[in-house]
């Protein structure tokens, strides 16, 4: 019977063989000759190719590598001791942007693994005329970890661009663009224990195991679970774990959500949830999911459960960064509505920055595209339908999508904020994040007593009609991190230009307010928000 969401998808082929330890040690060993790295690649493409594949446009590099692989074998005339450059280039093609190799070329790119080794590992199919093709996706990876940029690579399910239909429902996602910006958010503080919820093929575990003694991910994915697996066996060196004992610092353990660590808790949780706002169907399955994005809950009642269930994994201080879609229907007065109710009701601290939202329409199209569910015609039309009629009935009119950042209710001051910052940014924010979650808990009279100065990146913007007498509106801009932009007054502007760290905050705002009649209250106020974000400092 077909599935009830799609056309029937491309069978899903068995994950990369993780117990095979001593292949995973030579392959890591091929690709570190080999060079195949992220400096490699550009060395090897330049710059606007790679950019391309970040885009999953292959055809750039498939032009680039064709000129590669010719006139390197023209060179070598047959013989196995090619560059590292022409292994490279075989390596990329085979991996990255779906050109033909042949086994000898393989076999000559990685001499230690070799093709029956690649096979054995369950990473490439030969076929009956010799071409080699992938089985699943295998790029490199690069971390900036406490001791500098480390070069690793990630395996994950072959990507759109290599597959005919839509996806299989069981995929697992390599490196999205979401997990990058969830890696580049999370504050890296040192921890005893840190949680990954919906691990998938372990993008945040390879980040956490720099700076948590022990992690734990989680998945409802079996298939998901075991490629987490084989990366962490294949990057283990880097990642200091021992191959044969990952459960030493890491545990792989299935389930929905928080379900299988029910009593434990921990000082960071991070999740990249399946959280995509799907129609649900009377006759579904867990099978007819794409589980890499839905969570199987009606709207945005993931995140929901979610942030009601974190209280009991927390520490009392500890912290969580999510990403995740919520919902504002035609009786919300704010994009804010639905969140600001979940964080009440936690009893936690939150912060939400909704960094965009968009239309039902647009939402359907985006997610429909995302598992190339639009290729086909009669499907495509199907599917919109559903995603109209299920937004319909709830009344809603925008769909937000943003960073979540969440601490235990043991935390010293409780606080909330809800701001939506859709312009451009400066990763990594994880330190930015934590500034500004640290400064949130502090008491106003303490920020009054501290002397503060105005940062380097943070600069004044005045804007009047010609010939006025005094600007309508000044802005203060930050040049670095979340990139804000906000008005503020002419007390404010007269503060900062005077704050040059000679007298505390309170002293200038008595002075400040005598030259201007101004409300010391109000400019305090003021003073304290644009301490908290970041435009003054002590």
């Amino acid at each position: 019977m077909p599935h009830p969401h799609s056309a029937p998808a491309t069978p899903s082929p068995a994950p990369p063989a993780s117990q095979e330890l001593p292949l995973i040690a030579a392959l890591r060993a091929d690709f570190t000759e080999a060079g195949f790295t992220n400096d490699g690649l550009v060395e090897l493409l330049g710059a606007d190719v790679v950019a391309a594949l970040h885009r999953e446009q292959v055809v750039p590099g498939q032009l680039r590598i064709a000129d590669l692989l010719g006139a390197e074998d023209s060179r070598v005339q047959g013989t196995r001791q090619q560059s590292a450059q022409w292994k490279r280039a075989v390596l990329t093609a085979l991996w990255l942007v779906a050109s033909p190799v042949t086994a000898d070329q393989v076999e000559a790119a990685l001499p230690r693994t070799g093709v029956h080794g690649l096979e054995r590992l369950k990473l490439i199919q030969v076929t009956p005329t010799g071409a080699v093709m992938p089985r699943s996706e295998l790029q490199p990876y690069q971390v900036e970890t406490s001791a500098g940029m480390q070069d690793m690579w990630v395996s994950s399910d072959l990507s759109s661009h290599q597959l005919q239909g839509a996806l299989p429902h069981d995929h697992v996602l390599g490196i999205g663009q979401a997990s990058l910006t969830l890696a580049g958010v999370t504050h890296r503080r040192q921890v005893t224990t840190a949680l990954d919820i919906g691990t998938g093929c372990g993008i945040q575990l390879l980040h956490l195991l720099d700076h948590a003694e022990h992690v734990v991910g989680t998945d409802l994915s079996e298939r998901a679970l075991e490629f987490a697996r084989f990366n962490l066996r294949l990057n283990a060196p880097v990642l200091d774990l021992d191959p044969a004992r990952l459960e030493d610092r890491v545990e792989l353990l299935h389930g929905s959500l928080l379900e299988p660590v029910a009593g434990r808790r921990f000082e960071l949780v991070v999740s990249n949830p399946p959280f995509v706002i799907t129609p649900r169907q009377p006759e579904e399955t867990e099978s007819d999911r794409y589980m890499y994005r839905d969570g199987g809950r009606e709207g945005d009642a993931l995140i929901q459960e979610l942030i009601a269930g974190l209280p009991a994994v927390l520490s009392p201080q500890g912290t969580a960064q999510l990403l995740g879609n919520w919902e504002s229907t035609h009786d919300d007065d704010a994009w804010s509505t639905r969140p600001r109710a979940w964080v009440e009701q936690s009893g936690l601290s939150g912060w939400f920055i909704q960094r965009d939202s968009q239309s039902p329409p647009e939402y359907a199209e985006t997610w429909l595209r995302d598992a190339s569910e639009e290729r086909g015609v009669t499907e495509y039309r199907r599917r919109y339908a559903q995603y109209a009629a299920d937004f319909a009935a709830r009344g809603v009119r925008r769909i937000g999508f943003g960073f979540i950042w969440l601490q235990g209710a043991d935390s010293h001051r409780r606080w909330q904020r809800f701001e939506e910052l859709t312009g451009e940014i400066q990763q990594p924010l994880g330190p930015v994040i934590a500034q500004t979650a640290h400064r949130a808990q502090e008491e106003l009279a303490t920020v009054l007593e501290a002397a503060l100065t105005v940062p380097d990146t943070v600069t004044e913007e005045r804007y009047q009609r010609f010939g006025a007498e005094h600007p309508e509106v000044i802005m203060a801009r930050q040049g670095a991190g979340l990139r804000r932009a906000r008005p503020i007054s002419s007390a404010a502007a007269g503060f900062m230009g005077a704050s040059d760290g000679e007298y505390t905050a309170g002293q200038l705002i008595t002075a400040v307010c005598s030259l201007t009649d101004g409300d010391e209250d109000s400019l305090a106020a003021e003073i304290y928000d644009l301490y908290v974000e970041g435009f003054l400092d002590r």
